[in-house]
C-alpha cells in the first residue's frame, strides 16, 4: 500500500513527539491512509476515541491491585472500548487491500491474549494523536 507523504510527516511528527516510542507505526499509517483517501473520518475520529480510551483503562489497570474493589467495571470497560476498536478497525479496513486486511485480521481480529496486546499498544499510538488533536484545539481557541 502506498503511503502518501503528508500522511507520513504525521506519523513521523507523532513519533518525534513521544520520542520514538510510537508501538505500531507502519499500521497507524495505513489506518491513517485509509481514512484520509476513502473519507473514513468518522470511523477514524471513534477509533481514535476507543483506542485512547483502551490505553487509559490498559494504563489504570496495570497498577490496581487483583481483587480491588470496582476492578470488574474496569475490566468492563475495558473490553467494551476494545471491542469498540475492532468494529472501526474493521471498517477502515474494508477499503485496505489485501495484504493490510489480512494483516490486520491476523494481528488485531483474532480473540487472543497477543490480539489484545496488539490492540492495547495501538491504543497507545491513537491516545498521543488524540491528546496532540486535545491540545491543538486548545490553543486555537
Amino acid at each position: 500500500m502506498q503511503i502518501s507523504d503528508d500522511t507520513k510527516a504525521v506519523v513521523q511528527f507523532l513519533n518525534e513527539f513521544t520520542k520514538g516510542n510510537l508501538r505500531k507505526v507502519n499500521d497507524l499509517e495505513y489506518i491513517f491512509e485509509i481514512a484520509a483517501t476513502y473519507g473514513g473520518n468518522d470511523e477514524l475520529n471513534r477509533l481514535v476515541f476507543a483506542g485512547k480510551s483502551v490505553w487509559n483503562i490498559a494504563s489504570k489497570l496495570k497498577k490496581v491491585v487483583h481483587g480491588t474493589e470496582g476492578i470488574e467495571l474496569l475490566e468492563k470497560e475495558l473490553l467494551r472500548n476494545i471491542n469498540e476498536m475492532v468494529r472501526f478497525l474493521r471498517k477502515i479496513s474494508e477499503f485496505a487491500e489485501i495484504d493490510v486486511k489480512k494483516r490486520f485480521d491476523d494481528i488485531y481480529f483474532p480473540e487472543t491474549s497477543g490480539a489484545l496486546k496488539n490492540l492495547i499498544d495501538l491504543g497507545h499510538d491513537l491516545a498521543v494523536f488524540k491528546d496532540i488533536q486535545s491540545q491543538s484545539r486548545r490553543q486555537e481557541l
